[in-house]
């Protein structure tokens, strides 16, 4: 399926939106990794799932299209402000938001700092919170590239099964050019709030989550090696009334390695509290 792309100003930036599907609005905020849509409009399986009974808005978070707009970002608050902003370019009034990832953290912190914004709330292996005894992944060393090694050690981080399909197709050892290069570039835009610590959360979001009044699903691979499941449980002591799904055989690549399973759950879901 290929989206409509276009331009929408908010007061920091011009934002690119994919939009896809019809029905109830909702906002798709996307990983560090394959759940980017393309610039020519060429759809990720998820999206296309959700887009056959939503109408999907799915924003390129700031500095993964352009890294030049990473200059005006130094904390999660510019992110979210962006976002907010986007929902009102939009014209879109408590869409439900769906997050993954780093898509999920920003997701989490707008339900919390603007609760009348967000009709349903739906976080899909979300980064943001600190959990004792149960530290994020060292995210970007695993990243690095190993001359010898090739991408292994990422590949471990993200896919439950890191030799077969998906994982080998689309993280190879050695890629081509061009992959090598959106592969980078969405690394170092991640970097910009995930480099230095606190890596990947912060540390008054726990303090907050019940400020969160969406109704709200978590979805958690159990075999998630970057967050593992004990982040999606704390998510879901904070939040009032969250529920948890915990899908198996998935690691932190859910969307690309179970998106017919995901899809299924998230809609499940959205189409309790659609209006």
């Amino acid at each position: 399926m290929i989206a409509e792309m276009s331009q929408v100003r908010t007061p920091a930036m011009k934002v690119s939106v994919a939009e896809l599907g019809s029905g109830v609005p909702l906002v798709y905020l996307h990983d560090v990794l394959f759940d980017l849509v393309a610039v020519d409009g060429d759809a990720p399986v998820l999206l296309e799932l959700l887009a056959g009974s939503h109408r999907v808005f799915a924003p390129a978070l700031p500095g993964f299209r352009d890294l030049k707009q990473l200059a005006a970002f130094s904390s999660v608050t510019d992110y979210v402000l962006v976002v907010s902003d986007l929902l009102s370019s939009l014209g879109l009034d408590r869409p439900h938001v769906v997050g993954t990832g780093l898509g999920g953290w920003f997701a989490a912190e707008l339900a919390a700092f603007y609760p009348d914004s967000v009709g349903t709330l739906t976080l899909v292996n979300a980064f943001g919170l600190r959990v004792e005894g149960h530290p994020t992944a060292r995210f970007f060393d695993a990243a690095a590239p190993n001359a010898l090694g090739g991408r292994r050690e990422i590949r471990e981080l993200l896919f439950a099964a890191p030799d077969g399909p998906p994982g080998i197709d689309l993280v190879p050892d050695f890629p081509d050019d061009e992959t090598n290069e959106r592969y980078f570039a969405h690394i170092h835009a991640s970097a910009r709030i995930g480099w230095e610590p606190p890596a990947f959360y912060d540390p008054r979001l726990l303090g907050r989550l019940d400020r969160i009044s969406a109704p709200t699903h978590i979805v958690w691979g159990a075999e998630n090696a970057v967050v593992d499941v004990s982040h999606g449980r704390a998510y879901e002591a904070g939040i009032e009334n969250a529920v948890l799904t915990v899908l198996d055989g998935a690691g932190h690549a859910v969307t690309v390695e179970q998106p017919e399973e995901l899809a299924k759950s998230v809609v499940a879901f959205l189409e309790m509290h659609d209006r």
